[in-house]
């Protein structure tokens, strides 16, 4: 293992909640090289991983209760590993095999066991529907109690099939639309027409590169390959010009906010990918940035960028870019190559070291061997006085959130008030906009780097990336710096809009205002919302006690907003799950009806599924966007498409009341906000 790039070590923590009448599930979270993974612990079930042959660090957290453990530093096969309560238990695992292992919890004594597990093929397995009691739908029209959400005699017109009926003696009597999961949506005909509020906010997330190839000449820019193979890690070709060609499809699906995984230039070479270095991996994700000032030439240019935004906003979309604050990308062999970082035996690498292959009996790791990681030439790159590396002269990484190396990224020293210059590489690098600065520190060139794409081109929020590894401070004054950019260009153009927007990811975070929220943002993502979906997509009314809880932090919290999702890049797709209609069909109208913003992964409209992913599960989460469709998906995007634009015609959804309204045999509910007044129902699931 070298010093700085250390993608084959995983972090892994499971959050298993001992209360017994908890509803959800204990739940395990995985750090790759560029993700961190979320998965479901089911109960008597263990959470499987394929690894590779290595030592993995463990990190156990969210045991509760009142218990005393002396967690093992190394842990052993098949025996019981003691965990602490109300703190996180840590430890090494040593993988001397490659395949799949099991990690078990057992609640009341608060351990964990590690299995190796037969071998399985994890594309094709299948999860069962969950076992829940629920209302059944037999046919035919269905009258719905309404309490007093709506005056005698208001003409209501239901969403999904268009149906128009008249309240009498505070009830309608309608038939659910046919394929509409027993899901009835009413609001007035006569409705006033909706102003936007972020509390109600449809947010759609578009992996660029994998989304839809609009500019076929630049997929293949500095040089960078494709494998031959799988692609796993390539850059297929995705950019904005694609994007643009799709923002009428976008918009019908009841969107609001365009966020766009980061589109700054990338490292141009590859590293390993996965624990076997089976594949080339390159930065088409976006999260290893090389030049934090221009667009990558895969995704296009400045002209693009702009005719982007200009063609959002004619639609009323808004456009957030993700900001990476914490790390730059690896030092790669293309990059150390063009930048002349002496620090690499050439004598055996090809004329141009991106074109490097392993040899028979190679992976894609053993390019390492072509580099010296003790070579005090380091200093040409990003500086000691730039980041945190394992090389020589520089400060090693800590084991706090804010000192550590995440996934062995060179962490920027973010909290340093040290004055520094750029790498005289970055102030070559063609195209830059980076300049030298009087005394500026690592977090001002880092904020002037960011700002500067709100002053030039009108973006109208942030999504930000790994909040809790940089301080509050540097958050604040992003938030403060943005905002005045976003008013500048405003001022210039002539134009006006809603205040610049800032939603962060703290891995893990819940539904609920915590200290995080009050460092500059608007909104916190929720990944709680996707351990609720199983049994919510089934069986809407399972979401009673979400919806409840959501609804009424917002309440009481006031300014506080979650962002929910179902399916993420650093996760899993929901579709992949179940790999049923049904289920997706029904997690659409979990997520949608969800209070708060909710924000839609590229394709969950559609069910898309797993692509390649090797050995590295969440390469499959970024499959590429499907545009040819069958009946299935067809059906599925109609349906979405229908529930999204009464969420977006109706901002009392996110941002409302929740009232329960109650129904024998039904699952009612109402949401009021101001003018605004809708009832949802699910009358069963229909009968098959």
């Amino acid at each position: 293992m070298t010093p700085v790039f250390t993608w084959q070590r995983l972090a892994i923590a499971i959050a298993a909640s001992l209360s017994m009448t908890a509803a959800a599930s204990p739940h395990i979270t995985v750090t790759t090289s560029t993700t961190q993974a979320d998965k479901p612990l089911d109960v008597d079930a263990p959470a499987v991983f394929a690894l590779g042959k290595n030592t993995y660090q463990i990190t156990v957290d969210g045991v509760e209760g009142d218990c005393q453990a002396d967690t093992p530093n190394k842990a052993k096969f098949n025996t019981p590993i003691p965990l602490e309560c109300d703190t996180a238990s840590t430890f090494d695992l040593t993988i001397r095999f490659a395949g799949d292992y099991g990690f078990y919890y057992q609640a009341d004594t608060r351990t964990l066991r590690v299995k190796r597990e037969p071998k399985k093929t994890a594309s094709t397995f299948k999860r069962p529907l969950p076992d829940v009691q629920c209302q059944q739908y037999q046919g035919g029209p269905v009258t719905l109690q309404l309490g007093d959400s709506f005056a005698e005699g208001t003409r209501l017109k239901e969403a999904l099939s268009g149906q128009v009926v008249r309240v009498k003696d505070h009830s309608v009597t309608l038939t659910p639309a046919p394929n509409s999961g027993g899901l009835v949506l009413l609001a007035p005909v006569d409705a006033p027409s909706p102003t936007f509020s972020y509390r109600n906010a449809n947010i759609y997330f578009v992996m660029v590169d994998r989304f839809n190839n609009g500019d076929p000449s630049n997929d293949h820019s500095y040089g960078r390959h494709q494998d031959n193979a799988q692609n796993i890690g390539t850059f297929h070709g995705g950019d904005l010009q694609g994007v643009i060609d799709k923002l009428d499809y976008i918009q019908s699906l009841g969107t609001d906010v365009i966020w766009l995984s980061p589109i700054v230039e990338q490292v141009h070479g590859f590293v390993g990918g996965g624990s076997k270095g089976s594949f080339p991996f390159y930065a088409y994700h976006g999260y290893w940035s090389r030049d934090f000032t221009q667009v990558d030439k895969n995704f296009g240019d400045d002209t693009v960028l702009k005719t982007l935004m200009d063609e959002a906003h004619q639609r009323g979309l808004k456009v957030f870019l993700d900001a990476v604050v914490n790390h730059p990308g690896y030092a790669t062999l293309a990059d150390l190559q063009q930048d002349g970082i002496n620090v690499v035996n050439d004598a055996e690498l090809p004329e141009k070291w991106q074109d490097w292959q392993p040899d028979k009996g190679q992976s894609w790791h053993d390019f390492h061997q072509a580099i010296d990681y003790k070579s005090t030439h380091w200093h040409q790159w990003w500086g000691k006085d730039w980041v945190r590396a394992g090389l020589p002269g520089y400060d090693q990484p800590g084991s706090s959130d804010k000192t550590l190396t995440l996934a062995g990224l060179p962490d920027f020293k973010t909290e340093s008030d040290q004055p520094v210059t750029p790498p005289q590489w970055l102030l070559n690098n063609p195209g830059t906009r980076v300049e030298a600065r009087d005394n500026y520190t690592v977090s001002d060139y880092l904020l002037e780097w960011q700002t500067q794409w709100v002053e030039r081109f009108g973006i109208d929020g942030f999504r930000v990336d790994t909040v809790k590894h940089v301080d509050g401070e540097v958050w604040r004054a992003l938030k403060s710096q943005a905002s005045a950019a976003l008013e500048t260009w405003r001022h210039q153009h002539g134009k006006t809009g809603e205040p610049f927007w800032m939603m962060g990811e703290v891995w893990g975070h819940r539904a609920y205002r915590s200290p995080y929220f009050d460092q500059g943002f608007d909104a916190l993502i929720n990944f709680d919302l996707q351990k609720q979906m199983d049994k919510g997509a089934y069986c809407l009314s399972e979401m009673q006690d979400t919806y409840q809880a959501y609804a009424d932090t917002m309440a009481k919290e006031g300014d506080f907003i979650p962002v929910s999702y179902m399916s993420s890049h650093d996760t899993e797709l929901f579709f992949s799950r179940f790999k049923d209609a049904s289920m997706q069909r029904g997690a659409a109208n979990a997520l949608l009806l969800a209070p708060g913003a909710v924000q839609v992964f590229y394709g969950d409209e559609v069910g898309r599924d797993l692509g390649p992913y090797g050995d590295d599960f969440h390469q499959g989460t970024r499959s590429d966007m499907i545009w040819q469709r069958n009946d299935m998906q067809t059906g599925l995007l109609n349906h979405w498409r229908k529930v999204g634009q009464f969420r977006q015609d109706h901002p009392a959804i996110g941002a409302g009341t929740h009232q329960v309204i109650p129904q024998a045999g039904a699952y009612v509910f109402s949401r009021q906000r101001g003018e605004d007044t809708v009832v949802a129902a699910f009358v069963g699931r229909q009968a098959k």
